[in-house]
């Protein structure tokens, strides 16, 4: 490490079988290396040593069994701070806040209110995806949210209580912006990148100004298309990168090279690449690996993949995070065996399990049918399944009928993803052949297909 560095070291590591792929970190494989096998369960990536009463929430995915994950406070007081420097970066440190994200059992609402709180500045309005009152949603997750809102007014922080606000209800939000940069000054919303196109198309609809004001956006890529359409309403809209594993993983300054462009919190994570196939249809990526730096992550990883791949590249920069080291940036991220609509991530995988035995029972075949992730003309998320016309006595709406019940049954966390898709009626069928690459190979998930859909 003293002699090569860290990310050399790392490399080094990986090169030699030191490094955890997305299958193996979910468990759904076995680790085997050079005639080593090893078992695994997700609890064996838990961090042993966390100290402390931990907040727990689940991954966004629709596994049969949801992946926790724990945060303690010293764990969101390394992130505020470094939210802190976003906000300092953008003149924003001051501003009014609204959280549009959604509440327990899902963690991004949650983390995004204590953040906030942990150095005195709570938002003002929490609008949330879901309800928080639904007796689908665990009643010990119903508690936690009862109990950390009693504690933050309890110590003489006034926080507010979330409000149920649909992506339907986006308007909503865009009122919220007008009257408050009106009455106090610009302000700032944390959303999901679709969401934030959603708001800024509310509020053109209802004639609604929002601009001025600030949106930071995350869970899914903030393409050149939705960052010239946010910013035609006079909106500044920046880029952060973060994981239900890691936290925060980065976020943009104002010296952009494309709207994702992106500081990497190097004083908590390492980031290297390494080049490989995809789970399901093996196109060639150069995917992230990811090392914990910080003895409060709720996961230990060394060299793990969490399914994303993109650009690293390390610059200097003259913002505050590049005076503070933060040089290493990524850029043009993308899940490689996952789908990410409306901020909700399902791993491709596990996606291709069900529709493959619905194809099947219908008389298809494996290569009879095809993800595509792509956006409408508002730069809105889709998630296409593209169904061989070959297949006969097809339904479009019960077979999306019968995906959204199977992804119901299997968890929570898949009925809060059929949830929001129903709303954001982000699901479709197209009755079309699967596209192949320009070399005629065939990927079971194509990013932006050729067909021209919206």
């Amino acid at each position: 490490m003293k002699a090569k560095g860290l990310e050399q070291t790392l490399e080094i590591l990986r090169d030699n079988g030191v490094y955890i792929t997305l299958e193996e970190f979910k468990s759904k494989v076995p680790i085997s290396r050079k005639g080593l096998t090893i078992e695994t369960r997700q609890t064996d990536f838990e961090n042993p040593f966390l100290m402390g009463g931990a907040l727990q929430g689940s991954t966004s995915g629709s596994r049969s069994k949801s992946s926790p994950v724990k945060r303690n406070w010293n764990f969101i007081a390394e992130e505020a701070a470094n939210e802190m420097i976003l906000y300092k970066i953008h003149g924003m440190a001051r501003a009014p806040l609204a959280l549009w994200l959604p509440a327990l059992p899902r963690m991004a609402g949650t983390h995004n209110l204590l953040m906030n709180v942990k150095y005195r500045r709570p938002p003002e309005r929490w609008f949330s995806h879901t309800k928080t009152n639904s007796l689908r949603i665990p009643l010990i997750d119903r508690l936690a949210l009862e109990y950390i809102l009693w504690c933050c007014r309890h110590f003489g922080i006034e926080v507010p209580r979330p409000e149920f606000t649909d992506i339907r209800s986006a308007v909503t939000v865009a009122e919220w912006m007008e009257k408050t940069r009106k009455n106090k000054g610009p302000c700032v919303v944390r959303t999901y990148t679709s969401s934030a196109v959603r708001l800024v198309q509310a509020a053109i609809d209802h004639g609604i100004d929002i601009s001025g004001n600030v949106i930071l956006t995350g869970g899914e890529p903030l393409t050149e298309a939705r960052c010239r359409f946010i910013e035609s309403a006079g909106v500044k809209v920046f880029s952060r990168y973060s994981a239900a594993e890691t936290g925060s993983i980065g976020a943009s300054c104002d010296n952009l090279n494309g709207p994702d462009d992106m500081h990497v919190y190097v004083d908590r994570l390492a980031i290297i690449q390494r080049h490989r196939k995809t789970a399901i249809g093996e196109a060639e990526v150069n995917s992230f690996l990811f090392t914990s730096l910080s003895a409060h992550l709720g996961r230990v990883l060394l060299n793990a993949e969490l399914g994303d791949f993109g650009k690293i590249t390390i610059k200097p920069c003259d913002c505050l995070f590049g005076e503070l080291g933060m040089n290493v940036h990524v850029s043009e991220v993308l899940s490689h065996d996952k789908l990410t609509c409306e901020g909700m991530t399902l791993v491709g995988f596990e996606l291709d399990e069900i529709v493959g035995k619905m194809i099947a029972n219908i008389g298809g075949g494996p290569d009879d049918y095809q993800f595509w992730e792509t956006q409408d003309g508002g730069g809105l998320s889709k998630l296409v399944v593209a169904i061989s016309p070959a297949i006969h006595n097809l339904d479009e709406n019960d077979f999306i009928e019968n995906l959204f019940e199977k992804l119901q049954s299997k968890s929570l966390g898949g009925h809060l993803m059929s949830q929001i898709w129903r709303q954001a009626d982000t699901l479709q069928v197209v009755r079309a052949y699967p596209e192949l690459t320009q070399g005629y190979k065939f990927l079971k998930i194509i990013k932006n297909p050729q067909k021209t859909l919206f």
